[in-house]
């Protein structure tokens, strides 16, 4: 998924944004002593109160002011004149569910989120404009740690945990796949998408799982209720049956029939509700959380893309890799054009998401494939508040002219499609696992790389097809390159900026771009940007077939870094948003 959320400019290391926001640097900062609780959503933290500090209440108001000013306030609006009143009764049902989902993703996040934000709310009403802006950027962020900068931070004085919500505090990877080595029968259940992991109360070496039907049951059980409420008010039965099947599913944990019926739907109103993505899970990269998307769709637009679809196969086997590599999947995979109405969960922290490609059950993509979606009035405020801005800063300006709104959307849409195409299992230890299993917390990174270096070699590969015409071959060339910056600023402690950033490193060792230090702007060698990205199409899927977490790891220490080009690039962007922060004013939300 990129934001494309595919989920900065680095105003200051992650060390000096730690010491100018938090009371942390002269020394480590303490650990919190949490006891272990049969409530995976509950921890009982020291009564020692640095172990949650709020930050240094000395610190200049101007630091936290110009990371909150990146997120620029914009208005996402989608036209529902046309909706007859049951599907805006409906509509109305779905956004009151999608809220539900909020309580969840922040416990996901943290188990102590919660209590830390009302401390941070508190601080802030009494705090004056410091202690404000603290709590302002928390709730962009969704959390205390600043995801634009390697989470330091900048709201707390603690390390940001890499299981986040989703194991017990302190629990190692080594310790993790130790303990289902040595427990081979609980493996399943614990590497579950859909469980939380916690310490038995009575023995704390041994783990267990917990269903998140039941961890989260206060806010699943109501949203359900919502779905159920709303499928009565549709007069749409695809959507109907997809918001009945997913009720089930928030109390089974079992998603895989009402995954296919989301394939299925065809309907002006839809919505993408459930835990779907990984990305929060840094430990292991095991764990789904839970997000929203509320759309109306555009069936003419939907219908005009829809062509692509077919393709798939074709671009699978036109990747330039040994047959034996290449896949079959479900080609049926619908392509929808969207305009958002309100997100919420993973779907609304920090950097927005303009499409996605879900499912991400490969039993559902061997079946059915995968839809795409395409956020079209997120795609649209990006390109106009961002895009623009940071190619005229960055690029060589005779290249600016190939600067194309359809090449971005089209590179969008192709990133998509090409989540589909590639490995999808790898035997690891003599049982077949999905490559997101095997390379763990590697295989976002890599995936979200793969996903925009592989949409560009697809559009190439459909100008050779005459799907486009020639003319549009140096627009994409440079319209896809100069939106690794785009993502790349959202920093290399994240998916897509590491993705983003092992493209452009890669690109500039194949001198298939190169650098003027003078200007600090780019200039694109086309040629030999198509032959750069057919050879890294081609080490990124191989690294992906072999399963091998350590030769991945090795290939995104190499490249997935902020090199000095990138970072004297990025130095240039002050003043442009790091990202857009959404408004939905159909959902209710006041415009700024």
């Amino acid at each position: 998924m990129p934001d494309f959320q595919l989920r900065p400019v680095l105003l200051l290391s992650s060390l000096a944004l730690s010491c100018a926001l938090t009371s942390a640097c002269d020394k480590p900062a303490p650990e919190p002593t949490v006891t272990p609780t049969a409530n995976p959503t509950e921890t009982t933290e020291s009564a020692e109160p640095t172990g949650y500090a709020l930050g240094n209440p000395e610190v200049d108001a101007a630091a936290l002011q110009a990371k909150v000013a990146q997120f620029q306030p914009v208005v996402l609006h989608a036209d529902l004149s046309a909706l007859p009143e049951s599907e805006r009764a409906a509509l109305e049902e779905l956004i009151a569910a999608a809220r539900l989902l909020d309580p969840i993703f922040d416990r996901q996040v943290w188990a102590e989120y919660p209590t830390h934000a009302q401390r941070l709310a508190d601080a802030a009403k009494a705090g004056g404009e410091l202690e404000q802006l603290r709590y302002d950027y928390f709730q962009i962020m969704r959390g205390p740690w600043d995801r634009q900068d390697h989470f330091a931070p900048f709201a707390i004085n603690i390390p940001h945990p890499p299981g986040a919500g989703f194991y017990p505090p302190g629990l190692t990877a080594d310790e993790f796949r130790a303990f289902t080595a040595a427990n081979p029968a609980m493996r399943d259940d614990l590497e579950g998408l859909f469980t939380l992991v916690v310490r038995d109360p009575n023995d704390p070496t041994q783990l267990r799982p917990v269903a998140y039907s039941e961890a989260f049951s206060e806010w699943l059980e109501p949203a359900a209720q919502k779905l159920e409420a709303a499928a009565a008010l549709t007069k749409n039965a695809s959507l109907a049956t997809f918001l009945r099947s997913r009720a089930a599913a928030f109390r089974s944990d079992d998603y895989y029939q009402s995954d296919k019926d989301w394939m299925d739907l065809d309907s002006d109103v839809e919505i993408t509700i459930g835990p779907y993505e990984t990305y929060e899970d840094e430990l292991l990269g095991l764990k789904a959380s839970y997000e929203a998307f509320v759309t109306v769709s555009d069936p003419v637009a939907s219908k005009k893309l829809g062509v692509y679809k077919d393709w798939l196969p074709k671009m699978e086997q036109n990747l330039p890799v040994p047959k034996e590599v290449k896949t079959k999947r479900g080609a049926e995979s619908p392509i929808r054009v969207v305009d958002l109405v309100f997100t919420s969960g993973d779907a609304r922290k920090s950097v927005q998401t303009i499409a996605f490609n879900l499912p991400n059950d490969e039993r559902v993509r061997a079946e059915k494939g995968a839809k795409k979606v395409m956020l079209r009035n997120a795609i649209n405020a990006k390109f106009d508040v961002i895009m623009k801005p940071i190619a005229e800063r960055i690029m060589n300006p005779e290249q600016l002219p190939l600067l194309s709104q359809e090449a971005f959307f089209n590179e969008v849409l192709f990133h998509e499609l090409s989540h589909s195409l590639g490995p999808a299992m790898v035997e690891v230890d003599g049982r077949e696992v999905e490559v997101r299993v095997a390379l763990g917390s590697s295989y976002s990174p890599l995936e979200e790389g793969k996903a925009d270096v592989m949409g560009a070699w697809n559009v190439l590969f459909m100008i050779d097809k005459k799907q486009f015409p020639k003319t549009f071959r140096d627009q994409l060339l440079v319209t896809y390159f100069a939106g690794l910056f785009r993502s790349v600023r959202f920093g290399v402690a994240e998916a897509h900026g590491k993705g983003a950033a092992f493209q452009i490193n890669r690109f500039l060792e194949d001198g298939a771009v190169s650098f003027d230090e003078k200007t600090g702007q780019f200039s694109v060698d086309t040629k030999k940007l198509e032959k750069s990205i057919e050879s890294l199409v081609h080490d990124v899927v191989m690294l992906q077939h072999n399963g091998d977490k350590a030769a991945v790891d090795a290939f995104l220490a190499k490249y997935a870094v902020m090199s000095p080009p990138m970072e004297a690039a990025l130095a240039k962007l002050d003043g442009i948003p790091v990202d857009i922060k959404p408004v939905y004013t159909n959902a209710g939300e006041s415009a700024p």
